[in-house]
């Protein structure tokens, strides 16, 4: 997905690509990524680079990597909800670094995503009756040293995944932790994959130190307040962030515990007003820049607590509720519950 993700127009219009015939021959051809979308649909151009993830679960010698911070969270929130992953890995058929790439590499990059993250943020009106006055707001990033654990850990989980892929031949090291010097860390440049029953990287106290600084560096949110979804990438291994998705800003549940409506979308001391989502365009990003730019998608604003899974399915499901709900208040007859 270089050449689309990264390239000019010319590589998207046109991309000389080698493509093997056998063990000691290859032939050129031109793949004319804008022609084939606009004529059929298909293509590289029909795709966002991500085909496939896994959702993990730590075991018991994963709970003592990912360190005691995790313990009370693992308890309270995970050990008994086996439908609950912890954290989700993704690969990306495309380098999704902030870093310039040497001419002519292409990278996969490997995304560690915490689905249940303790730290959260906040959002308040600050200003009165006053629209567009300056909200109070708090992102609330990494507050909760249990989500420098995880991130730790979703990175050498997604390293030991990307070191044992076929297409693996190295690690772009600029946009690894700066691991200490004699390190058997250390990312290179090492041309093949490993084999599946391999060992895993040894790290030791100062190398887990490394890599939590630079997590706190290069860490980026799907930005979701109420239940930020951190995002750690490692292209091949790397760092880079992605598309935003709002969550829980407006949470349906108890006013004592911070929600803001109740389970017909009433706001909280207000008459007439009901909430269930908002829309937004996306920002440019890796994922979504280069197919329907226009579209708007809908949050999440009342979900009281994360997702742990795309959203999207989440925000129709909150929209066919809260129509039939809108529509019952109003009197509309003829509309039954879903």
């Amino acid at each position: 997905m270089d050449p689309i993700f990264r390239g000019s127009e010319a590589d998207v219009e046109c991309r000389p690509l080698l493509v093997p015939t056998d063990t000691t021959h290859s032939i050129v051809i031109d793949i004319a990524f804008a022609k084939r979308w606009a004529e059929d649909g298909q293509g590289l151009m029909a795709k966002n680079g991500v085909d496939a993830g896994i959702k993990l679960r730590p075991n018991d010698d994963d709970l003592k990597e990912i360190g005691p911070n995790f313990e009370k969270r693992w308890m309270d929130y995970f050990e008994k909800a086996l439908d609950k992953p912890v954290i989700i890995i993704v690969p990306f058929t495309t380098y999704v670094g902030y870093k310039a790439l040497p001419a002519g590499e292409k990278c996969f990059s490997m995304a560690a995503v915490i689905t249940y993250p303790v730290s959260t943020g906040r959002v308040h009106i600050s200003t009165g009756l006053d629209p567009y006055g300056k909200l109070d707001f708090e992102a609330g990033f990494l507050d909760n040293p249990a989500d420098i654990g995880l991130l730790r850990w979703g990175y050498k989980k997604g390293r030991e995944f990307a070191r044992r892929m076929q297409v693996y031949c190295g690690e772009f090291v600029p946009d690894h932790p700066e691991f200490p010097e004699g390190s058997d860390a250390a990312a290179g440049a090492s041309l093949q994959p490993v084999e599946i029953s391999s060992s895993d990287i040894r790290y030791s106290v100062e190398d887990d130190r490394a890599i939590d600084e630079h997590i706190r560096k290069f860490v980026v949110p799907q930005w979701r307040l109420h239940g930020t979804r951190w995002v750690y990438f490692l292209s091949s291994v790397g760092t880079r962030p992605t598309l935003s998705e709002q969550i829980g800003t407006c949470a349906m549940k108890a006013r004592e515990k911070g929600g803001v409506v109740d389970a017909r979308l009433n706001v909280y001391g207000v008459q007439n007003l009901k909430v269930a989502g908002n829309v937004k365009t996306p920002s440019p990003s890796p994922m979504v820049y280069l197919s329907h730019k226009s579209t708007r998608f809908p949050d999440c604003s009342i979900t009281p607590s994360n997702v742990g899974a795309n959203t999207y399915n989440t925000a129709l499901a909150i929209g066919e509720k809260a129509a039939v709900i809108i529509a019952q208040d109003l009197g509309i007859k003829g509309v039954s519950e879903a």
